[in-house]
């Protein structure tokens, strides 16, 4: 299933995913805390990816933003002018996606800033809720598919380095990751039906900055840099596999709102 929510908002920085993180999961508190807490009080795969659509007009600046209280940036802030942005999220499991569309239903407003954490030039930043829909999905009957990222798809290595689509290892790295996806009760319960195949048709290397409590704690820096890959690409593969990546994301760090993708052909 995937949905859409509409949110109007006046800025954002550069870094936002993890926020858009915590607002899926205060949605889930709100309806389900026990899957909620299923999916987050330990580290399991999470099933589903998503992400935010900004408007063409919109401005942008360079600016001080205060992660929290030991770490402030000077980098870029995207402006609106209080337009509709779009937060697609998609999902194998219709409990989550029950859950998170009746907690979002509850939530009129939510503190993309809070207490000294995630200020724009000391300013507070908040979304507001303008609707939510459910969108129809492309069946996938076919062992090759035709998909374009909607968010960069993350593939790491086991020591966290990336592998981006034109490395000679990114097939291999992205079945073993797949894989082990799949073989989650959650997900699937068994590992892929057949190998994937993947044919890059107009992919590019992207860089994307993105933060997490725990990183900074652990490195004491304010941001990570990821790097992934985006565009249009064929997957070939057993169709009940290509499916459930439509639907969760492919790759790394699909929770985290990378790895989303959408079919072409």
């Amino acid at each position: 299933m995937r949905i859409k929510i509409s949110i109007i908002v006046d800025k954002l920085p550069i870094i936002y995913r993890h926020r858009l993180v915590s607002l899926i999961k205060e949605a889930l508190k709100r309806s389900d805390e026990d899957y909620k807490d299923f999916l987050y009080n330990g580290k399991i795969t999470k099933p589903f990816s998503f992400n935010l659509v900004f408007p063409k007009e919109k401005q942008i600046k360079k600016e001080i933003i205060q992660i929290d209280n030991k770490f402030k940036i000077e980098d870029i802030v995207f402006y609106f002018n209080n337009q509709v942005l779009n937060l697609y999220i998609s999902s194998t499991d219709y409990r989550f996606i029950i859950s998170l569309v009746n907690g979002l239903k509850k939530i009129k407003r939510f503190n993309f800033s809070f207490d000294n954490n995630f200020l724009i030039n000391g300013e507070k930043i908040h979304f507001q809720i303008k609707s939510l829909s459910v969108l129809n999905e492309k069946p996938i009957k076919s062992e090759t598919i035709v998909f374009k990222t909607n968010s960069p798809i993350i593939i790491e290595d086991k020591k966290d380095n990336p592998i981006v689509f034109d490395n000679e290892k990114f097939e291999y790295y992205l079945n073993e990751i797949t894989y082990r996806i799949l073989k989650s009760p959650h997900i699937k319960g068994k590992g892929l039906e057949k190998p994937l195949k993947f044919e890059p048709i107009k992919m590019k290397k992207q860089v994307i900055k993105h933060t997490l409590k725990e990183f900074r704690e652990k490195t004491g820096k304010p941001i990570m840099f990821l790097t992934g890959s985006s565009g249009i690409f064929k997957l070939s593969g057993h169709p009940k596999d290509l499916e459930i990546l439509y639907k969760i994301g492919i790759g790394n760090r699909t929770g985290q709102g990378f790895g989303m993708v959408e079919v072409l052909g």
